[in-house]
């Protein structure tokens, strides 16, 4: 009984096996290599701008909302990438000062006015990939982003 168990698994394993080699070979080249024309890091290394969509749970009975651009224009001549972070429909009073930051790592604050507000960081010559914007007001996260892709 043993020796058929033990075949059985053998067999699986090696379908298994073939059945993972047997990827569409480009979609498997951009996954693996950093230089294929689809990746992430490519995208980043050759400029342009990179959006990030913020939303959060309703503050008063309003949904807050924001945008992160990440513009890498300079980013392939050795230049600051530049993080511009906007909200709107924050149910705060004028005047909170809520922090932004880029994977917990501080880079901002924004001030409201009206329930909207901006920030703009340097970031220095950092390319974004899966990084994910916070923006918080006494630790609890107010708006967040499915990370830059």
């Amino acid at each position: 009984m043993r020796k058929t168990i033990m075949g059985c698994v053998a067999i699986v394993a090696v379908t298994a096996a073939v059945g993972c080699s047997q990827q569409n070979a480009s979609s498997s080249e951009s996954m693996l290599n950093p230089l294929s024309p689809t990746s992430s890091s490519l995208a980043a290394s050759t400029g342009g701008t990179l959006k990030e969509t913020l939303s959060g749970a309703a503050i008063g009975g309003v949904a807050p909302e924001g945008q992160a651009l990440a513009d890498e224009s300079q980013f392939a001549t050795g230049g600051s990438t530049v993080l511009t972070v906007q909200v709107k429909k924050v149910n705060f009073p004028d005047g909170t000062v809520l922090p932004v930051s880029l994977d917990f790592t501080p880079v901002g604050s924004i001030t409201l006015s009206k329930g909207e507000g901006t920030m703009r960081a340097g970031l220095g010559h950092f390319g974004v990939s899966r990084d994910q914007v916070r923006v918080t007001n006494n630790g609890a996260t107010i708006l967040s982003g499915g990370f830059f892709q």
